[in-house]
């Protein structure tokens, strides 16, 4: 068996984009022409040679062609080394229908305990988090050999076999699994030391473990990518016999394609954020005085979650709601007065535009109109995509979320006695979450019905990924909220032990991150659970955003101050990656190493 896909190239060209802070040079962009930037068709095929196609195709010597990845159905290892490899360099959205057929294959071998999969550590762990994640009933008892390091014999496994060992262990799904749980502790364990004794000579092998230990569940789809595209060549297969059988994956030629899909992905970007730019100009936002300026921030979180160009409205939307739900909750928080922030509410009950002079103040304009117009031109976009209205849905979100708002303002300016279970029930709707969920899933290709947002399982989705982001949110933010009196899950879980056993800030703190890793473990549960009410591309928005949370909220507020996602803002929007001619990573003599970052 084979994939194989048709390869449409698009030529670069170097421009400038300006910013609405300066200016970013990009250098060898390819240039946007239409909504399909690169048209590929998968199918199974004879064998082909993967390599030579995509040379001729990249010097511009082939108009049309087939290029094919050579898959032997006999030979497990290797096909999930390169479904592995696809899904690191972002590539695998053009060979989805032939990584489904090989993980059904893979499935059916794990059931019958093939040798195959069972008798290599490396293979055993990738299948198991391959089938996890996918959805498969796979146990993880079945990975209980590995999970004391006393049971392992370290001299006969690598680094990347531990790296593996230790990302399956990631797809811990509930509490109860202690074989997840003892694998997680010795090998993140294990490659901490490592890391401290210098002892992993490969320098870009040596950078991608730091990059896992560091915020695995913070790690973000495209930012993913883009490092593993700049550490392409760690050799992370060459401990299996596989190995020697993926050279078509070892090639500058795929890198080149990879490359170059990654740098069109990126041009798409740039061009949305342009269109944020144009539309919060429109809106009159940079007019106002106070609050934050997410502009930037919105395009790179989505950019960083969804890289596919052709989900282009997906990420517009989300990005416009993270930025009118930000500078709204800036005003209800010390923008405007208690009464302009009520107004604001009325506003959008009534949803009618009003004269000039009825809206108060110019902020309660600027805001409502912003809302107003963004919501009735993605309703009608929407309309053409679900094929019936969904105005009532999206103003019933911005009324839901803009009572919560209320009712947190006056909480905290009352001094309103609140538990921590009060505080829970309502501030997951004010993290924003759902509402920009539910109103990008729109523009996703998928129809929606009444049933399938009404569900239990949607309002399960919503709240889980909510609390993770609020919970993490609330323990990088308690001090200045505490200041501000304003206070969250932190500083409440404290006054609720007050006249107990006295528990401090750090036990506060693990508490409430343990908070957050449980509703992230039941996101995942129901993502990965099949046959629900909605499709997995929807469910996996929910996962996408729950990274957002953890990039986020890891050892700061990048949010509010961003300082490491200015460096990954670079990378991923603006800094194209440099696509190599062939010849000249070429080295004489020496074997090429094979991609596993």
């Amino acid at each position: 068996m084979s994939l194989a896909f048709n390869l449409t190239v698009i030529p670069f060209s170097g421009h400038r984009i300006q910013s609405r802070r300066g200016i970013f040079p990009v250098h060898e962009s390819p240039t946007i022409t239409t909504k399909s930037f690169v048209a590929v068709k998968c199918s199974l095929t004879t064998p082909t040679d993967l390599m030579g196609k995509i040379k001729q195709k990249l010097n511009g010597k082939v108009d049309t062609s087939l290029a094919a990845i050579t898959i032997h159905s006999s030979d497990t290892p290797s096909n999930l080394c390169i479904i592995d490899t696809l899904q690191r360099l972002g590539v695998d959205r053009y060979f989805q229908s032939e990584i489904d057929t090989i993980l059904d294959d893979t499935y059916r071998l794990w059931q019958l305990r093939k040798e195959d999969i069972f008798s290599d550590i490396t293979t055993h762990a990738m299948a198991f988090r391959l089938l996890r994640v996918k959805g498969y009933q796979v146990s993880s008892e079945e990975l209980a050999p590995y999970a004391d390091q006393e049971r392992v014999n370290l001299q006969k496994i690598d680094v990347p076999t531990v790296i593996e060992l230790y990302r399956a262990a990631q797809e811990r799904i509930t509490e109860e699994d202690s074989t997840l749980e003892k694998l997680y502790v010795w090998t993140s364990t294990f490659l901490k030391q490592q890391l401290l004794t210098d002892a992993i000579p490969d320098k870009k092998l040596h950078e991608q473990v730091e990059y896992y230990l560091k915020n695995y569940h913070g790690i973000l789809d495209r930012m993913g990518v883009r490092r593993n595209l700049d550490l392409y060549d760690a050799g992370h297969y060459k401990s299996l016999k596989a190995a020697d059988r993926l050279s078509n994956l070892c090639n500058e030629d795929f890198l080149a394609f990879a490359r170059q899909d990654f740098n069109i992905n990126q041009a798409q970007h740039q061009k949305e954020l342009q269109q944020l730019q144009r539309w919060y100009a429109d809106c009159r936002l940079d007019t106002l005085k106070f609050g934050r300026d997410v502009v930037r921030v919105s395009n790179f979180l989505t950019s960083a979650m969804i890289g596919d160009p052709e989900l282009s409205d997906v990420r517009l939307a989300f990005a416009k709601h993270i930025v009118l739900v930000t500078r709204i909750d800036d005003f209800f928080d010390h923008g405007g007065s208690r009464e302009e922030s009520y107004k604001i509410l009325e506003l959008v009950k009534e949803w009618k535009e009003k004269p000039a002079g009825e809206y108060g103040s110019e902020e309660v304009e600027i805001l409502f109109t912003a809302v107003y117009n963004t919501v009735n031109e993605l309703a009608e976009m929407a309309h053409i995509e679900q094929g019936r209205s969904v105005k009532d849905l999206l103003i019933k979100l911005w009324v839901q979320i803009l009572s919560i708002f209320k009712i947190e303002l006056d909480t905290w300016s009352d001094d309103t006695a609140l538990t921590l279970d009060d505080y829970l029930s309502s501030s997951w709707v004010s993290i924003g979450c759902r509402i920009c969920i539910l109103i990008s899933m729109q523009f996703l290709g998928i129809k929606l019905s009444d049933e399938m947002l009404l569900s239990e399982e949607c309002t399960d989705l919503c709240r889980h990924v909510s609390m993770v982001d609020r919970l993490l949110n609330d323990v990088q933010t308690f001090e200045k909220e505490r200041k501000e009196n304003t206070g969250n899950s932190v500083s409440l879980l404290l006054a609720a032990h007050k006249d107990e056993r006295a528990i401090n800030e750090e036990e506060a703190i693990a508490k409430i991150k343990d908070l957050a890793d449980y509703n992230r473990r039941k996101l995942m549960q129901i993502v990965y659970k099949t046959g629900t009410i909605f499709p997995r591309k929807c469910k996996d928005m929910f996962l996408k955003v729950c990274r957002i949370g953890c990039y986020l909220y890891a050892s700061g507020d990048e949010f509010t101050t961003p300082q490491q996602m200015m460096e990954d803002m670079k990378s991923l929007v603006y800094e194209p990656l440099t696509i190599h001619p062939p010849e000249a990573n070429k080295v004489s003599g020496k074997k090429q190493s094979c991609v596993g970052n």
